[in-house]
């Protein structure tokens, strides 16, 4: 299927906005699946493998394997569009701001066949790769999601704890406001490692995956100097601070820490608590995104504005579309619930969290989200009684 561009202009993209009310609409997403794919070689065949390469340089045939996915996409999945990244098209004038018009498949570095001696292993070469989607609404997302694994089912497509699966949360073509950037920010910080343990054991102590309570700049800066920046903030009344957030026990530091997301003055200073911390080695978290990636609130292009988006980092590879469907299910209601709750409604949950402990579990947010939690449950059960599953 062929795809014209479009080429509407999009304000958000030439500067970091904040919408005065971003309630109106839907929201809309996006997946990046990442996964390796085997092909068998023409000197020793093995049978049951979809791609065959000749001989030649490693990565030369990776590129012939992708070529014959796409095609195998695309002749599977005709209503769809499909690309090659190397030929991304771009929002002008920018030279790295995608159009997601389509599913694009390309590689990703971090994607490796870590259980084996090699890519090339018993005349099978696996090839990393990566399949964004287009952008997707409530409507298209379900189905998309199910046909892309069926294909993807076929292809032999493999996953091991190098492949992850991120969801993109956004507005369309709108920016976020500031207070919904505060409200995800602050529930997010009090939920983190319940949300992260409803994954695979693979992702909690991921480099790639890193804790943003553990590793981003807002945890490790000192409180200290949080109080100052505090004071120094225009914001330093902190008077929408405390509509939405109760007078509890949260403890000193993680006070001082969601004092300091509302003290901030822009979404670019939301953004820029929630990435890697300098002091952070390398080791523990390899990118400036973490669990929930805020890069996309971040200038980006030419002209200093970018997609805004929330990235979603904690699942793990997977073709199992209920799976993946009810974690798309709950990112857009965590999401939602942050950009249309009320202060008391905001105020109320936040309260029965903190104030529920140990005994608030992530569940207890899915059912409060309305996202039925037993895949998830039924998941960490099965990676329970897996032995390479146990850290």
């Amino acid at each position: 299927m062929s795809w014209t561009p479009n080429l509407t202009y999009i304000p958000k993209l030439d500067e970091i906005l904040d919408a005065r009310d971003d309630r109106k609409a839907n929201l809309t997403c996006g997946v990046e699946m990442e996964f390796l794919v085997p092909a068998t070689c023409t000197r020793a065949p093995v049978c049951g493998l979809r791609f065959e390469v000749g001989e030649g340089e490693i990565e030369d045939c990776k590129k012939q394997v992708r070529t014959q996915l796409l095609a195998m996409l695309e002749n599977e999945l005709p209503e769809l569009i499909f690309s090659d990244m190397d030929e991304d098209d771009f929002h002008p004038p920018h030279d790295n701001v995608v159009i997601y018009h389509c599913w694009r498949l390309g590689s990703d570095s971090t994607v490796c066949k870590i259980d084996g001696p090699g890519s090339r292993e018993r005349a099978h070469l696996w090839t990393e790769c990566e399949l964004t989607s287009t952008v997707m609404d409530d409507d298209d997302y379900a189905r998309n999601v199910e046909d892309i694994c069926r294909v993807l089912r076929q292809a032999r497509a493999y996953m091991n704890n190098s492949t992850a699966l991120h969801v993109h949360v956004g507005r369309g073509d709108e920016p976020f406001s500031l207070l919904t950037l505060k409200k995800f920010a602050s529930l997010y910080w009090l939920m983190e490692k319940p949300i992260l343990d409803v994954h695979h054991p693979s992702r909690r102590n991921n480099k790639y995956c890193f804790r943003l309570n553990k590793c981003s700049v807002l945890a490790t800066t000192s409180s200290a100097r949080l109080e100052v920046e505090i004071r120094d903030s225009k914001s330093k009344d902190l008077e929408q601070f405390h509509r939405y957030i109760p007078d509890t026990d949260f403890g000193r530091l993680r006070m001082i820490q969601l004092r300091r997301i509302w003290a901030c003055d822009s979404i670019e200073e939301v953004a820029t608590l929630m990435q890697r911390g300098d002091k952070t080695p390398l080791a523990r978290a390899a990118d400036l995104r973490g669990a929930v990636g805020f890069k996309r609130f971040l200038p980006a292009g030419k002209t200093g504005g970018n997609l805004q988006t929330f990235e979603w980092r904690q699942m793990s590879g997977s073709l199992d579309a209920n799976h993946i469907n009810r974690w798309i299910e709950f990112c857009l209601a965590f999401t939602n619930f942050c950009r249309l709750s009320d202060s008391s409604t905001f105020r109320d949950l936040v309260e029965t969290l903190v104030e529920g402990g140990d005994d608030y579990v992530v569940s207890d947010l899915f059912e409060a989200l309305d996202v039925d939690p037993r895949i998830f449950e039924d998941m960490l059960s099965v990676w329970s009684e897996d032995p390479d599953c146990q850290q």
